[in-house]
């Protein structure tokens, strides 16, 4: 069974998270802005960011530790994909705009 949560921050920001299947994720952005949308995610969960904007963002994870994982330049209509590698918290934000920001809490196996 497949859920969606729609989550509208702003009239021009929409974030759309999908739960593919036990493991995967999928992040939709829209605009320029990141909001939490509620993922209960775990060690070795994979999300997946797609950039439905209209322009680059370059999102990165920072682990509670201080291990920096960068997902790299993301031209619009791209996907990028990333596997949690550590349980705690997680702040992922945009090297770009640094105003997209999204925290997360990631459990162990």
């Amino acid at each position: 069974m497949r859920r969606l949560l729609i989550v509208s921050a702003a009239l021009t920001t929409l974030i759309c998270v999908s739960r593919a299947s036990g493991e995967d994720f999928e992040v939709s952005i829209h605009h320029v802005e990141l909001q939490d949308p509620g993922l209960k995610a775990k060690v070795g969960d994979t999300i997946t960011f797609v950039n439905h904007a209209g322009i680059a963002h370059n999102l990165y994870l920072t682990y509670e530790d201080g291990q920096i994982e960068t997902l790299d330049t993301q031209p619009p209509r791209t996907s990028k994909r990333t596997v949690l590698k550590q349980a705690g918290h997680v702040v992922v934000r945009c090297w770009i705009h640094p105003i997209i920001r999204m925290e997360l809490d990631v459990a162990a196996k």
